[in-house]
């Protein structure tokens, strides 16, 4: 039974049986037993008559862990905060100890993640976050960017340069395939005579090509049905992400698309891959990283597109895969 009547005494000299704090208060209501409220863990209790335990009436949101344990049940004094400190999460869960961040690295550091991460086909913005995520500083994320993009493009620059030698030569072979015809009947040489053949710009691959050049010489009831082909049309960052060469015609045409008799490998400059399919036109896919160039169908000039991309309806191709 609780005490009806607690001596306000009792607050001045006791202590909080849940925190051991001496800041307490006793309440007086009529008609009902006296109870006793602790300023600090803002506990209410009622004390028993004559005995040595403690009912808690009210019991705060930041011991709510405890509710189903002690609400309107009595326990001893003596052991309340023993129950309370051995279901508290804390003490069941320790926390871990909190890692300062990493220290920002120097600027040569910095530049060195930043090139490894390029090489591995993260663009120059996604490096530029990344740094800026992991703690460096906005004025160096910025410089490395500017550093990354100067290799970006240079980069680009000599991928369009070893795509032309390769292709320079892969694509003599397809208009000698294109004009085997007029071989035969020795009309191409007429025809290499009356055009002056030039290496194509580096980062112009939409001049005229010889081959187009070549067509427009071709009068045209005596094109042949290779000529006749459906239009090309390309879909850019749509492809494969980076990956390695492929090192037979079976892997071409799984990473490429096609089928593997159209592809053929030539390793006497660069590593590329040359497609020539007189007959029906292919779906090719160019991973991240590699460059492909083409005939288009309709103008019969030469075009590149740098990966990913995908190309439908090509006849003539060379991809360089680096």
């Amino acid at each position: 039974m609780p005490k009806r009547d607690i001596p306000d005494d009792w607050a001045k000299n006791g202590r909080c049986p849940a925190c051991g704090s001496s800041g307490l208060k006793v309440t007086h209501l009529p008609d009902m037993a006296d109870y006793m409220t602790c300023a600090k863990c803002e506990v209410s209790f009622e004390v028993e008559n004559g005995g040595r335990y403690v009912r808690l009436k009210y019991i705060p949101d930041a011991l709510e862990f405890v509710d189903g344990i002690l609400h309107n049940r009595w326990v001893e004094a003596a052991k309340l905060a023993g129950i309370i400190a051995k279901h508290r999460p804390d003490a069941q869960a320790p926390k871990k100890p909190v890692e300062p961040p990493p220290a920002p690295l120097a600027d040569e550091d910095a530049w060195n993640r930043a090139l490894k991460m390029y090489r591995l086909g993260n663009s120059p913005k996604m490096i530029q976050l990344t740094l800026l995520q992991a703690g460096q500083s906005k004025e160096q994320a910025d410089a490395i960017f500017v550093r990354l993009k100067k290799v970006a493009d240079e980069d680009a620059r000599q991928q369009n340069a070893k795509f032309w030698t390769v292709a320079g030569v892969s694509m003599l072979l397809i208009v000698l395939l294109a004009g085997g015809w007029m071989v035969a009947s020795g009309n191409l040489a007429i025809l290499l005579g009356q055009v002056t053949v030039t290496p194509a710009p580096t980062e112009m691959a939409n001049q005229p090509s010889a081959i187009s050049m070549l067509v427009k010489l071709i009068p045209a009831e005596s094109k042949p049905d290779l000529m006749d082909l459906p239009d090309t049309t390309v879909e850019k960052n749509k492809g494969p992400g980076k990956s390695a060469c492929p090192a037979t015609p079976d892997g071409a045409a799984e990473l490429f698309g096609g089928d593997p008799a159209f592809w053929h490998r030539d390793e006497t400059q660069f590593p590329s891959w040359q497609m020539v399919t007189a007959g029906d036109s292919a779906t090719v896919k160019v991973p991240l990283g590699m460059t492909a160039g083409y005939v288009d169908n309709e103008t019969f000039q030469l075009q590149s597109v740098h990966g990913p991309a995908t190309l439908h309806n090509v006849n003539f191709l060379v991809i360089t895969c680096d």
